[in-house]
């Protein structure tokens, strides 16, 4: 099969689809890769080291002409002339967050399949957790940077030290949501050395993590949204990291909520993706990556784990290279078949939506 890799133009998204490596193990099967030229510079890997691997460089128009498109992030509207009937696109999508997409891959007539939205059968998301763990890793990152006074922006922050010290109080950490994303930002936190409240809604889960020995230090709690409130009093990050797979992420933040953090706290909605789990959340870019309301410091970065784009691509790459393979291997009706969990990612085919939480996203929109 045809399988082409267009470069990423969506803001400052430094990852790339597939490493050489991942290349290589495509050609080895017989398959023809297509990069566009430049597509790995900002991941590490030139041109060179893809034509070494097998893949043929091409511009983005016969990169988007395979057969089969894999990319990083969901197609820009710059890109939408490119789509066309009986296209197999690869890709994150978040169609909850975003209905003119998903209209305009119906009007193409694109089979689109989302990496958010593969299962397996125990419901783990395996193409999305890679990405959510580093995601939460740079969510408090970006949290402990944007506490500083000085942190390359014109928004000041609280001026803390979020692990404080003997004679200092450390940051009061709030984390909605303890899946991948979720328990990795709380890690984090609790290896700064912050006081670390994690929720959950899901009681198995809960007394799952309770158990946990890297998450002792941290308050594990049920998510109770009636005492939602009382216990953003005094928080200084507040990391918003709640899943429902492949639907709007649940909006349990109400704006007047934030006003009970800390004055120049640090909202980071890693949701933000799926439509984020604020009323106050909008998307936000690398270009101007935060923005003040309710004297709160929101960060909204729908592409976090772009800037380590390198460590991003690599385990990107690993995790999505077997089903690329059963993609192209069977092509994709047979793969559906023989494959459930790319079957259950199936977002938008033959002109119709799919996915239950996609359509219910969208009936949503338009009621």
């Amino acid at each position: 099969m045809k399988i082409g890799v267009p470069g990423e133009i969506k803001n400052r998204e430094h990852r790339v689809a597939m490493t050489p490596q991942g290349v290589a193990t495509l050609c080895a099967g017989g398959h023809r890769v297509l990069i566009e030229h430049g597509a790995g510079c900002d991941s590490g890997y030139s041109d060179e080291q893809y034509r070494r691997a097998g893949a043929e460089m091409v511009t983005a128009a016969a990169a988007w002409g395979a057969e089969l498109v894999v990319k990083v992030k969901e197609p820009q509207p710059e890109e939408y002339g490119f789509l066309r009937p009986q296209q197999l696109l690869f890709t994150y999508l978040h169609l909850a967050a975003d209905i003119r997409l998903t209209q305009t891959l119906q009007q193409a007539g694109v089979c689109a399949i989302g990496y958010e939205t593969v299962q397996a059968d125990d419901g783990s998301l395996p193409l999305l957790a890679p990405m959510s763990r580093i995601a939460g890793r740079v969510a408090m990152q970006l949290a402990t940077h944007y506490l500083q006074l000085e942190n390359d922006t014109d928004i000041r922050g609280r001026g803390i030290l979020p692990g404080g010290l003997a004679e200092i109080e450390p940051a009061r950490v709030l984390i909605l949501g303890a899946g991948n994303a979720g328990c990795q930002a709380a890690r984090a936190a609790l290896a700064l050395g912050c006081t670390v409240t994690l929720l959950d809604i899901n009681a198995r889960r809960v007394a799952q993590l309770q158990r946990d020995v890297s998450l002792m230090a941290a308050q594990v709690q049920r998510l109770d949204s009636h005492a939602l409130p009382a216990l953003l009093d005094g928080c200084d990050v507040l990391v918003g990291a709640a899943l429902v797979p492949g639907a709007h992420a649940p909006r349990l933040l109400k704006r007047q909520y934030l006003r009970r953090m800390n004055r120049r706290g640090v909202f980071v909605d890693i949701a933000i993706d799926q439509g984020g789990m604020c009323e106050s959340s909008r998307p936000t870019s690398y270009a101007q990556p935060v923005y003040l309301e309710q004297e709160i410091i929101h960060c909204c970065l729908p592409n976090l784990p772009s800037c380590v784009a390198r460590s991003s691509t690599q385990a990107l790459t690993a995790a999505t290279l077997p089903y690329v393979r059963i993609l192209a291997d069977y092509g994709w009706p047979q793969a559906l078949e023989a494959c459930p969990a790319l079957r259950a990612g199936v977002n938008v085919m033959d002109g119709e939506i799919v996915h239950d939480g996609v359509r219910q996203a969208v009936t949503r929109a338009h009621s």
